[in-house]
């Protein structure tokens, strides 16, 4: 079996090459043989007729003279039979003309008819065809003779003969040559793409095919390339997402392990106990966290989270998050106002409250004690804007481009100080995603301060208003300052 794609497809163009010239030369042949047949018997009649007028003209002591300087002048095959059974041959081909007849044809054309007879004898199939002969009744001096004519080997069908064979074998020998040259240029971006996908299957995602070709061919290696560079992507996030679980799970395990191993000393006293006890259960309760964000943001990486939309009343779920944290603002001073509109959205109210809560917590987490917390809650373009406003110490610039990447701390030792672990804002983009909003940050650094410049931070959530099947009860909205 023939498993070289390379060698398939030489093969398969020889073959082709092959086929098309048989089929050329013989389509070639019974054109000529179709023209020779319908050219040549008109003027054999007319060189038979010629012949009776010559030799009447010059009565010739001898018959067989006659024919064959006629033979030789007009270049055909001449077989002459009288009625007692005389043959007379001159030219060439004329053996074949004799080997053709029959005393039937013989005594047909003594009858007046005219015969053609075939270009080669029945059963007789190799090499080409040549013209057919003629045969009639013509009358030399006093006598009746058959006269059968025939070109003798017309230099047409040499020619034909020669210049066919001619292109054929040079069609051959140039396919041969240039169809495994082209067979290697087709072949050759192939068995790169086969190395590349080997590579790749080991791990290497830094191949990158040269895409030189505007056809298929480079299509797919451009779709390789393109291919080789997400699967680059991926496995840098699936390396610093390791990393990042690894080092958020470790921290904590490292308190748990340190602070268990010191509680099995005897010589500690009650509050000492109790307050490595209290670490202990502060790092599990994180650990326990952490664990819950990554089943969540799994669940919703994997598109079969539930996803249960219905309408709801925005305004009242916002208050209703505000309420129930409480006891945290009210810990730190912190003053929220509430200015909402009356909005009903279609959504998904557990995911939802999920956003709100993490955001709130956010700015109750970095705004300092006697603060201000602004939540306003409008319709603009379609959609239910939800903007999150604190004076708290802000974000850089270039934090605000990567606070919603996963585990992604502006601040590292101030969330590990304050319990975060880098993924709330992260579950917040991808529940805003398949809500089909947006959520966008604008922030300034405690810095301005100096210069006069408020600090602080606004989220901006956009999610689109769709008609409701489901209408809230009504209820009464305005300004609300909680403090």
């Amino acid at each position: 079996m023939i498993r070289s794609l390379y060698v398939r497809v030489t093969m398969t163009f020889l073959v082709i090459v092959v086929i098309s010239m048989g089929i050329a030369y013989w389509m070639a042949d019974q054109i000529f043989t179709r023209d020779l047949s319908g050219q040549f018997p008109n003027q054999l009649d007319r060189s038979i007729v010629r012949m009776e007028q010559l030799y009447a003209a010059s009565s010739p002591k001898s018959l067989s003279i006659f024919i064959k300087q006629v033979a030789e002048m007009q270049n055909i095959a001449i077989v002459a039979i009288g009625r007692g059974g005389e043959v007379i041959e001159a030219g060439k081909t004329s053996a074949e003309i004799t080997h053709l007849l029959t005393p039937e044809v013989i005594e047909n054309v003594f009858a007046g008819q005219l015969q053609m007879l075939p270009s080669q004898a029945e059963g007789e199939t190799s090499g080409p065809s040549s013209p057919p002969a003629l045969g009639r009744k013509a009358v030399l001096g006093e006598r009746d003779w058959a006269i059968f004519v025939r070109p003798d080997r017309v230099p047409e069908i040499r020619s034909f003969q020669r210049n066919t064979y001619t292109i054929l074998i040079t069609l051959l020998v140039v396919g041969c040559i240039l169809i495994p040259i082209a067979a290697r240029y087709l072949v050759k971006p192939l068995k790169m793409m086969t190395e590349a996908t080997k590579r790749i299957a080991t791990g290497d995602f830094s191949v990158q095919l040269p895409v030189h070709r505007r056809d298929e061919l480079g299509n797919l290696a451009d779709s390789i390339n393109r291919m080789t560079l997400g699967l680059s992507q991926l496995e840098t996030m699936r390396q610093d997402f390791v990393s990042n679980v690894s080092h958020e799970i470790q921290s904590p395990l490292t308190s748990i392990g340190g602070f268990a191993e010191v509680l099995r000393s005897e010589q500690l006293t009650d509050e000492e106990r109790n307050r490595y006890v209290g670490i202990i259960k502060q790092e599990s309760s994180r650990l326990s966290r952490l664990s819950e964000n990554l089943l969540k943001l799994a669940s919703l990486d994997s598109k079969q989270h539930p996803f249960e939309p219905r309408a709801i009343r925005l305004d009242r779920q916002l208050r209703d998050v505000v309420l129930s944290c409480e006891p945290q603002w009210m810990a730190k001073r912190l003053t929220v106002e509430l200015l909402m509109e009356e909005t009903v959205i279609v959504a998904d109210e557990d995911q939802l409250s999920q956003v709100w809560n993490n955001l709130l917590a956010n700015s109750m987490k970095f705004t300092p004690d006697n603060g201000h917390i602004r939540i306003t809650l409008s319709e603009e373009s379609g959609c239910a804007t939800v903007r999150i406003a604190d004076n708290g110490s802000g974000i850089s610039p270039a934090d605000q481009e990567r606070v919603f990447e996963r585990f992604y701390k502006a601040d590292a030792a101030r969330d590990r100080v304050k319990g975060g672990s880098g993924l709330g804002l992260s579950i917040v983009k991808k529940i805003v995603d398949i809500h089909e909003g947006l959520i966008e940050i604008e922030s300034s650094i405690l810095a301005g301060r100096g210069n006069g410049a408020p600090s602080g931070t606004t989220i901006r959530v956009m999610l689109p208003l769709r008609s409701a099947q489901l209408q809230a009860a009504p209820a009464g909205s305005g300004e609300k300052d909680m403090g």
